[in-house]
């Protein structure tokens, strides 16, 4: 019962900086007329936050193998607490990104530590259901951010919106000082200081070139070739480190290597329905902002039935096999994307997304607990830090190709380079988003052929023989017809 106590405490923590991400989001207007600035300086807020995060991950995975999980935890939720309150105190927009920065740095000692903190708490045949309990919360936050923001705005100060963050987190601060197993003994510290130096360099660069895609292609292109070779640096740099951030002899494993890969493509595809899903419904359909508002609620509250049984799923079947599953599901629902011309709405975009959500759900959970079961105690804190680390950058890159690919190919239709969707036709926005959908159905597709390759080598253990994966199903069938 414990573990289970100290797994909602987790999530209850999760669940508050997803909703302190999408309140973000929304309070741009309020805090650029209370800060007096523009709102694209607002827009530092999100991304100094996401920066942070990224680049220090790997680091604080590192710092608790070698300090504890539980303690960098508690300091994490400290740090984010005391970040919070500095933003919504801040008078002045320096103020609050310093705040926002704190804030980043607590979010990031909990995300980097939380995988395996899971895969400590429970024994292996419990790993699905526990990674599915977790993710209840994740989708519980990401339903309840844009609803909880606008109650909050309209009837206090945009400052609320982070100083909600200080009852909530206090609380989760007490209940695992109260609760939390006491941290293993500390060892002495073996930081990688030159990999986390060259680490941070990567994020900002990274993060800046592919926030200017559209606007500046050409410091676009510089900033990807600068952050190639910061890449290159920094594997040169961890085959020579004594103390690397993470083995690189990881990622060649394929039990490891091929499904961390996997979830990456899928952490890409999501972002393309997550920016292109609302002006679709907005521009296209012509729904009003509330009722995009309430169809996008679909899927989160799906994934919050979805989650649990997956994860009962991933403890009782093969999980590279369930993974197979619902990578098929994603497809599908790619592809129903790429289908859609604007008739019959708002319900098949309900279908949609609903497919989406189960896929999701299927495959995210199962890819959790396999990849933490893959890894040794000592690999768990690494494993689990990459594995936050890519959903970041997959943010990033998601975001990012999403956007070029649909303004681009809507600029290429009109003839003139185009940053909005507002004004175009109906015809011309639906073959640009079939063109960015179609680009996240090939991410897809590698992803699916890397957890193939993962089934063919022999080395992911046997399905149950009751749970066939679905391309097997369909296989049977097709060969049954020709007999």
């Amino acid at each position: 019962m414990r573990r289970w106590l100290n797994l909602m405490i987790l999530g209850v923590f999760f669940f508050m900086v997803i909703v302190d991400g999408s309140i973000v989001t929304i309070a741009i207007p309020a805090m650029a007329h209370g800060l007096a600035v523009g709102t694209e300086r607002v827009g530092l807020v999100i991304s100094i936050y996401l920066v942070t995060i990224s680049a220090l991950l790997l680091p604080f995975g590192q710092l608790g193998a070698q300090w504890g999980r539980e303690r960098c935890f508690m300091l994490g939720t400290l740090a984010f607490l005391v970040g919070s309150w500095l933003t919504g105190a801040g008078t002045q927009l320096s103020w609050v990104l310093g705040g926002r920065v704190l804030q980043g740095v607590g979010a990031s000692l909990t995300m980097a530590n939380s995988y395996a903190l899971v895969a400590d708490w429970f024994p292996p045949q419990q790993l699905g259901r526990a990674f599915g309990i977790e993710s209840i919360f994740i989708s519980l936050g990401g339903l309840a951010g844009p609803g909880l923001g606008g109650l909050v705005l309209t009837h206090w100060d945009w400052r609320y919106l982070f100083w909600l963050n200080l009852p909530i987190g206090g609380l989760c601060l007490l209940a695992a000082i109260l609760w939390f197993p006491r941290a293993s003994s500390r060892q002495r510290l073996h930081l990688d200081w030159g990999g986390t130096g060259i680490l941070m360099a990567l994020a900002i660069v990274f993060y800046v070139s592919t926030a200017s895609s559209l606007t500046q292609p050409g410091l676009a292109l510089l900033g990807l070739a600068l952050s190639g070779g910061l890449l290159w640096l920094l594997v040169r740099w961890e085959q020579r480190s004594p103390h690397p951030l993470l083995s690189l002899a990881l990622l060649k494993t394929p039990t490891f290597g091929c499904p961390l890969a996997a979830a990456f493509t899928t952490f890409v595809a999501a972002y393309f329905f997550t920016l292109l899903g609302p002006i679709y419904l907005q521009v296209v359909v012509g729904l009003s902002p509330a009722a995009t508002g309430a169809v996008l609620m679909a899927g989160p509250l799906v994934a919050i039935v979805a989650n649990p049984l997956a994860g009962m799923a991933a403890d009782r079947w093969s999980q590279p096999h369930v993974m197979q599953n619902g990578l098929l599901l994603l497809l599908l629902s790619a592809l129903g994307l790429v289908l859609l011309t604007g008739q019959f709405e708002p319900l098949a975009f309900l279908l949609v997304s609903v497919v989406m959500a189960i896929g999701t759900s299927v495959f995210g959970t199962a890819n959790s607990a396999f990849l933490m079961r893959e890894v040794t105690p000592e690999q768990r804190g690494a494993a689990g830090a990459l594995t936050a680390l890519l959903r970041e950058v997959g943010l990033v890159l998601g975001v990012s190709l999403a956007s070029t690919s649909f303004y681009g190919s809507l600029g290429v239709l009109a003839g003139q380079p185009l940053t909005t969707a507002l004004g175009q036709p109906s015809g011309r926005l639906l073959t640009a988003q079939h063109l960015a959908y179609a680009l996240a159905t090939l991410i897809l597709l590698g992803g699916w052929w890397l957890n193939r390759r993962l089934l063919k080598s022999g080395h992911a253990p046997r399905r149950h023989a009751s749970q066939p994966d679905l391309f097997s199903l369909f296989e049977a069938r097709f060969r049954s017809r020709r007999l």
